[in-house]
């Protein structure tokens, strides 16, 4: 048994240990003493709270105990490990597997401006080659550090460029539609192919008057391979973002975000304008997406809508729509169910795309147990 292995092994084991005795919410709803709902309209997207909450360095105001001190101080009545767990099984209609989940947190306030925020995950089964927990590409850590409370923001370590900027990357996770990645072996959705990937670099984002937010990063994109089909060179990998984000007094939340990655002998750039707005029966969330592939122009609409049935319960459709670099229009249908009961995360979707070479259909159900 090599090191690396030993470390994992008892890496797994001490948040094991840590968890077994600790309520069944996560890290910072556990911290807080509050529910899910508080931060979460629907997992994993934000509400107001929850973005703000973020913003502010995982903490509700700079009067909070901060976690470093609050497991420092055993006399502490708020004392919390700042460490938490999720294990899961999954399967599709694709696959004759399950696949098996397993995701690490550690994150909590170190100072009165200092925070952490770092997670992990393996998903593995027989049919693939293992995601080795704490490889970069499936992996987030980074620290942050706020001047004035939540007006300037510095992050920097391995992070998501998007996770400021409203609920762009928030649909149904497992619905095969949405994100990174491909559908079978041609489809790509519209936010897919704005190709916005985990950096390793830094970034800052300045809000102003609570209604528009600036964000500017910069960093190495972690990635194996584009959703292109292009190599991505790790040495010679340059990602730039920026974006703004505008809330109306009618708390619509409008954006607009630039993406460029320079990679060798592959330059590529993408715009996203996206929109949500939160409405007593729904949640709406449309991105419209261009990108420039090689000189050629991809245009895309990938639009969600969130129908609540009741705390952390509801039903997600998504429906994609896009014009590609080869004139072809595809098409992508989604339709999800998630519920948080007490300490498990139930999931399921069946999705279909229709493209100029051929239909698919997909059906996906997981279950999660939160620590």
């Amino acid at each position: 048994m090599n090191i690396m292995t030993k470390f994992k092994i008892g890496f797994i084991f001490l948040v094991g240990l840590f968890t077994l005795n600790l309520e069944a919410n996560p890290v910072f709803a556990r911290q807080y003493d509050m529910a899910c709902s508080a931060c979460h309209s629907q997992v994993p997207a934000l509400n107001d709270m929850g973005l703000g909450f973020a913003r502010n360095g995982f903490r509700t105001s700079t009067f909070d105990t901060t976690s470093l001190q609050s497991l420092l101080d055993e006399n502490s009545t708020s004392r919390r490990y700042p460490v938490g767990a999720i294990l899961g099984l999954s399967d599709n209609s694709k696959t004759d597997e399950v696949n098996r989940l397993v995701k690490l947190y550690l994150s909590g306030t170190l100072t009165e401006y200092l925070s952490l925020y770092s997670f992990t995950k393996e998903s593995f089964n027989s049919n693939k080659s293992g995601q080795d927990l704490f490889e970069s590409d499936n992996s987030q850590f980074y620290f942050q550090y706020n001047i004035l409370e939540a007006k300037h923001v510095f992050r920097a370590g391995l992070l998501s460029p998007l996770t400021q900027l409203g609920n762009v990357q928030r649909s149904m996770s497992h619905s095969g539609l949405n994100g990174i990645g491909d559908h079978g072996d041609n489809y790509v959705s519209p936010l897919g192919y704005a190709d916005v990937r985990k950096i390793k670099g830094a970034e800052y984002s300045y809000l102003f008057d609570n209604n528009i937010l600036l964000l500017v990063s910069y960093g190495e994109q972690v990635a194996k391979h584009g959703n292109h089909g292009n190599q991505i060179n790790d040495d010679n990998n340059d990602a730039f973002l920026t974006g703004i984000t505008y809330t109306t007094a009618e708390n619509y939340k409008i954006g607009l975000i630039y993406n460029s990655v320079d990679t060798e002998g592959d330059d590529f750039y993408s715009i996203i304008v996206p929109i949500e707005k939160e409405y007593s029966m729904l949640t709406w969330n449309s991105s419209l997406v261009y990108a420039n592939i090689a000189d050629d122009d991809y245009i895309g609409l990938e639009t969600a809508f969130t129908f609540p049935l009741g705390d952390m319960e509801h039903i997600k459709a998504i429906v994609n729509v896009d014009n590609d670099e080869n004139d072809n229009t595809n098409y992508g249908y989604s339709l999800g169910y998630t519920k948080i009961y007490k300490m498990f995360f139930f999931e399921a979707a069946a999705g279909r795309v229709n493209t100029e070479k051929y239909s698919s259909n997909k059906a996906t159900g997981s279950i999660n147990l939160i620590f």
